[in-house]
C-alpha cells in the first residue's frame, strides 16, 4: 500500500539483470507481440469500395460525415486529402454541432445533405453505427449509406447498409482499430482504383497515428504499429498545416506519442468542446491555416480554465456521495469538457463517473470508467431511459430527459452494486507496475531502451517501475501564484553514488522531507535540459 493507492500490483516477480531482459518481461507483461505488416484483408471492405468506386467515375455527390473529435476530424480530413489528391472535387463534408446536434447522426442533419446538398451517397466516419433511421431515410430516397466506425455494436439500432466496423472482424487484433484506422485502411483499399502520390500516404498515416493515440484505443500490435508509423510519418510530413500546428504546440524535432496525446489532441479537440468542429477541418484545408492554428491555442487554454471549474464542483458534488459505486453527476458544466473532468473524477475517487449539464430539461454529457467496469455495458443495460448514447468499455456520451435523472442515477448504481459484489477489488484504487528494478539499471540507457519501445498508451502502457532506494534530500516547487508548493522532487541514491530526481508533479509531499529510504513507483525517460540530456524518473506513488 502506498500513499495515493490502497493496492500496488507487481506484473512480474522477476528483478531483470540487464535491459534486453527488461524488455522481454516489458512486452510479457502486456502479452504483446509486434507485428512486422499490417494485413487487415477484405474484411467487410468488398461492397464499400465497389459503391465508392462507382460513386467516384460516375461523378456522383459525395457526404462526408464524421464526429466532431479528433478521430472523426482527422478522418474527415483524411477523406479530403485522399479526394483532392485524385483530382475529385464533387463532395461536401458535414461535421455536426455538438451542442446544437449532439452525438452521432441526426435525421435533420441528413435531410440538409440529401434535400440541399443533393447527396448520392453518404459516407460516415467514427459514427453512425447506431444510425438506423437515418440510414432508412437515405435508402428511402435512393442515396447509398456506408456507415465507417468503430464504436460498440448495438444490434437494434444498427442500421441497414453497408457497414464497416473492426468490431466485426475475425482477427482480434483489428478489432481495436480507431475511426480513423478504419477509414485508413478502407482509403489504401481504395488508392488501389485510384493512385496518388506517395508523399499523401505519408500524411494520411500522420493523421492515423494521432487519431490512434487520441481516441486512446488499445495498443495491441495493430495499433501500437499503426502509431509507431504514424509519429514517425508525422515528423517527416511536409504539408504545411502539420508542421505549423506541430510549430504552435512548441514540439521538438523528435516526436513521440507524449507530444501527440498532449500537445496536439487537446488543441484539436478544444475547438470541438467549446466551439464548431468544422474550424478544424477549415484549419486543414486552408492553405494559410495561422489563424486558425492559433484559434485553436485560444479554445484550449479557455477549456482548462472551464475544465478546472467543472473539476472542482464536481468534487464537492461527489463528497456527498461516499457510498455510491458509481457517481451521477449534473450541474452548469460546459457538456464540452465534462468528458475530461469526468476522467479527472473517476481517477481521484476511483469510481465510474457520468458527468452532465442540466439544462432546459435535457442532460448531456460524458462517462469516464475505471479498470474493470464497462460504462457503454452499464448504460445498455438501462438504454430505454436515454434519449442516445454509445461509447466504449472505458468511455461514452449521452443525452437523457431530465426526468429520467433519478431513474437512470438508480439503475446504474444498481447494475454497479450487483457488479462490486461479484468483483469487490474493482473499487479498490490500485496501480500495476512491471518490475522491481536493481539501482544499477538506472542509467540514462534505460530511456533508450524504452525509446525503442515506444510509442506507450493505452493496453501497452508506459513501463513503470518499483525502486527500493535511499532517499538523500527532498524539496518542493514552489507555485508562482500563490508560494504555495506545488511539486516535490526527491533525490535518491543510484548506482556508483550517482543520484537522480524523482519527481511527483502537482503533488506536495512532505514526508519526503525527512525521509531516509523509500520505495517509488516509477517512469523512466530521458530529460534534455540546456543542452544535457539526463534520466528523468516521474513518480507515481511512494512508501516509506
Amino acid at each position: 500500500m502506498g500513499q495515493k493507492y490502497f493496492r500496488w500490483k507487481s506484473l512480474s516477480e522477476t528483478m531483470p539483470k540487464d535491459y534486453q531482459e527488461l524488455s522481454a518481461l516489458i512486452n510479457a507483461n502486456r502479452n504483446f507481440s509486434a507485428l512486422d505488416s499490417l494485413t487487415y484483408g477484405d474484411h467487410g471492405l468488398e461492397d464499400a469500395i465497389k459503391v465508392i468506386t462507382a460513386a467516384i467515375k460516375e461523378n456522383k455527390r459525395i457526404a462526408l460525415y464524421a464526429d466532431y473529435d479528433v478521430d472523426g476530424t482527422m478522418s474527415c480530413v483524411s477523406w479530403i486529402w485522399f479526394l483532392d489528391a485524385i483530382g475529385y472535387k464533387n463532395y461536401v463534408h458535414y461535421i455536426p454541432c455538438r451542442f446544437k446536434e449532439g452525438y452521432g447522426l441526426n435525421l435533420k442533419a441528413m435531410q440538409y445533405l440529401v434535400d440541399e446538398e443533393k447527396a448520392q451517397v453518404v459516407i460516415t466516419m467514427d459514427t453512425g453505427i447506431t444510425a438506423n433511421s437515418e440510414a432508412e431515410y437515405c435508402k428511402s430516397r435512393g442515396v447509398q449509406f456506408i456507415c465507417t466506425d468503430h464504436h460498440t455494436i448495438q444490434p437494434e439500432k444498427m442500421p441497414d447498409c453497408i457497414i464497416l466496423n473492426p468490431k466485426q472482424h475475425p482477427d482480434a487484433m483489428y478489432k481495436e482499430l480507431c475511426g480513423c484506422g478504419i477509414t485508413f485502411v478502407l482509403l489504401r483499399r481504395l488508392g488501389e482504383n485510384f493512385p496518388i502520390d506517395s508523399k499523401v500516404w505519408v500524411d494520411l498515416l500522420a493523421l492515423t497515428g494521432m487519431a490512434t493515440i487520441c481516441d486512446v484505443v488499445p495498443l495491441n500490435g495493430v495499433n501500437h504499429r499503426l502509431a509507431r508509423m504514424g509519429v514517425n510519418a508525422l515528423g517527416q510530413s511536409k504539408r504545411p498545416v502539420l508542421r505549423k500546428l506541430m510549430d504552435a504546440a512548441r514540439m521538438e524535432k523528435d516526436v513521440d506519442e507524449k507530444d501527440v496525446g498532449f500537445r496536439l489532441g487537446p488543441r484539436i479537440n478544444a475547438v470541438g468542446r467549446l466551439e464548431h468542429a468544422d474550424l478544424v477541418i477549415k484549419a486543414f484545408i486552408d492553405d494559410k491555416p495561422e489563424q486558425l492554428i492559433d484559434f485553436m491555442d485560444t479554445c484550449n487554454e479557455r477549456r482548462k480554465k472551464i475544465q478546472k471549474r467543472i473539476v472542482e464542483e464536481a468534487r464537492i458534488a461527489a463528497r456527498l456521495h461516499p457510498d455510491a459505486p458509481v457517481l451521477v453527476l449534473g450541474g452548469d458544466w460546459h457538456p464540452g469538457v465534462v468528458g475530461i473532468a469526468a476522467s479527472k473524477i473517476a481517477e481521484e475517487f476511483w469510481r465510474p463517473v457520468w458527468l452532465y449539464q442540466k439544462k432546459d430539461g435535457i442532460c448531456k454529457g460524458s462517462a469516464r470508467s475505471i479498470p474493470g467496469f464497462d460504462v457503454t455495458a452499464a448504460m445498455t443495460s438501462c438504454g430505454n431511459l436515454f434519449s442516445k448514447f454509445g461509447g466504449h468499455r472505458a468511455a461514452g456520451g449521452f443525452n437523457f430527459s431530465e426526468e429520467n435523472e433519478d431513474a437512470i442515477r438508480f439503475a446504474l448504481i444498481q447494475y454497479a452494486e450487483e457488479m462490486k459484489k461479484e468483483t469487490p477489488a474493482l473499487w479498490e484504487s490500485s496501480i500495476a507496475f512491471d518490475c522491481e528494478v536493481p539501482t544499477q539499471l538506472l542509467t540514462l540507457k534505460l530511456s533508450e531502451h524504452l525509446e525503442t519501445m515506444k510509442p506507450f498508451g493505452h493496453g501497452f502502457e508506459e513501463p513503470k517501475f518499483q525502486v527500493d532506494a535511499e532517499v538523500l534530500n527532498a524539496r518542493f516547487f514552489y507555485d508562482k501564484e500563490t508560494g504555495e508548493p506545488k511539486h516535490t522532487v526527491a533525490m535518491i541514491r543510484g548506482r556508483d553514488n550517482e543520484s537522480h530526481k524523482v519527481m511527483f508533479f502537482n503533488e506536495v509531499h512532505h514526508d519526503l522531507i525527512n525521509a531516509k529510504r523509500a520505495r517509488f513507483i516509477v517512469s523512466a525517460s530521458k530529460n534534455i535540459f540546456r543542452g544535457q540530456t539526463s534520466l528523468q524518473l516521474m513518480g507515481f506513488d511512494y512508501s516509506l
